[in-house]
């Protein structure tokens, strides 16, 4: 019988007789398959724990150990010096006791104060005010400096007056300066430091009642004619066309005259015009969409609504007109009409059986003028009347108004936001 070779390696499945396989022996016998996998395990098992301890025994020989610090262990070096800041060196008792003679010789922080021997001097040379007595002159009424943390829920012990300096306290502004009053009640009033010359300074009230469970209020902001407080976002929607009455446009807005935009740089604009075009207002009014289907943002020109005209004269009826009476009496007529005749001389004629009688013209007699007369007509008083009768007249109507229909209008700008 003959031994299981084994391999220093690691195993990760170890395989498990079926009742179906047959048994078969061997170095690579499936009915050896199971053992041989556990030995590989063991040999390299036994391999790195013997690794593992040949390394330790060789590190515990050396001194390549990590130095001690605020995080992790290790050795560290005495120090007997106290003007080091280092964060590596321990101190000696020499140390220690040099730490402490001279915290003797100092002010004790229980008395308050009470151990200086020349208090006067102390107060003059710390630039305070004495706490009673006469007013001297001072060039402040106290020293300046950022105020200790007053997040929101914490207050000041003392009744007064405190000023001083904000830097990242919890204060709604990162740097500023702040009036505090203290009493029953506390208020604060924080006026900000926005960094740039001459710009309107952000300024803010708070206040804190004196009770048990008191908190601070909110703070509530000023806004001034230079720090107008901000148009909400959803009062007018980008791409809404808002009547301006002024041609000074404020900041974060343009007129309306027809102008193209920058559609990546305005994308709540694009979504209202995504052709990247603002409509030219100018001139015109706007009108609700009607139920005819016709698109929005569509033109329509100006014009009358179809419809007919009646016109008529005032009808009247002039009945019979008579004309003035007159006389023109009896008139007669220029005298005329008297004439005369010329006659001539017969001749008588026999011819075979026959007599003729022939009359000459031309014979140079003539008979007596007669017959000149006149006429006479008479006239009379009389007079002469016209019809007119009922009837109408033709009225013709003269064009006039304006070069477009409009009506009664004040003149604004149309803005509209970019954003």
């Amino acid at each position: 019988m003959g031994k299981l070779t084994e391999i220093t390696q690691w195993e990760d499945d170890i395989y498990q007789l079926e009742t179906s396989d047959p048994v078969v022996g061997g170095p690579d016998g499936v009915s050896n398959k199971p053992q041989k996998q556990l030995a590989n395990r063991t040999q390299w098992l036994k391999q790195q724990l013997e690794s593992t301890s040949d390394a330790l025994a060789e590190h515990a020989k050396s001194r390549n150990h990590p130095d001690a610090s605020l995080t992790a262990k290790g050795f560290v070096q005495l120090y007997s010096g106290v003007m080091s800041d280092s964060e590596i060196l321990a101190a000696t008792p020499k140390a220690v006791k040099i730490a402490m003679d001279n915290a003797n010789s100092r002010l004790a922080k229980d008395r308050n104060g009470a151990d200086i021997s020349n208090k006067p001097l102390f107060v003059q040379n710390i630039g305070a005010l004495p706490a009673s007595g006469t007013a001297v002159a001072a060039n402040r009424l106290a020293s300046r400096g950022a105020l200790p943390a007053l997040t929101g829920t914490t207050r000041g012990s003392d009744n007064g007056l405190i000023m001083g300096e904000v830097y990242n306290n919890g204060y709604p502004t990162q740097y500023g300066n702040v009036l505090r009053l203290t009493g029953t009640g506390d208020g604060e009033i924080l006026i900000g430091w926005s960094g740039v010359n001459g710009a309107p300074a952000p300024a803010y009230i708070r206040s804190h009642r004196d009770t048990a469970d008191a908190e601070w209020s909110e703070w509530a902001m000023f806004y001034t004619s230079l720090n107008p407080p901000p148009v909400p976002p959803d009062l007018n929607p980008v791409g809404s066309a808002i009547a301006w009455p002024s041609d000074n446009i404020p900041a974060g807005y343009t007129i309306m005259q027809g102008q193209t935009f920058d559609t990546s740089a305005y994308p709540l604009l694009a979504r209202a015009y995504p052709s990247g075009v603002i409509p030219d207002m100018r001139g015109w009014t706007i009108k609700g969409k009607p139920a005819s289907g016709r698109a929005v943002l569509s033109q329509e020109m100006d014009g009358n609504k179809s419809h007919t005209h009646t016109a008529r004269a005032l009808d009247t009826d002039l009945g019979t007109k008579s004309t003035s009476s007159f006389d023109y009496g009896t008139k007669g007529s220029s005298s005329g009409g008297g004439h005369a005749h010329e006659f001539g001389s017969y001749v008588n004629s026999y011819w075979g059986d026959s007599n003729h009688t022939s009359f000459l013209t031309g014979g140079g007699a003539w008979t007596q003028a007669a017959g000149d007369h006149t006429h006479t007509t008479w006239i009379g008083p009389h007079g002469h009347t016209m019809y007119i009768g009922p009837h109408g007249h033709v009225v013709i109507v003269d064009a006039e108004g304006n070069v477009e229909t409009t009506v009664k209008n004040i003149a604004f700008n149309y803005i509209v936001r970019l954003a």
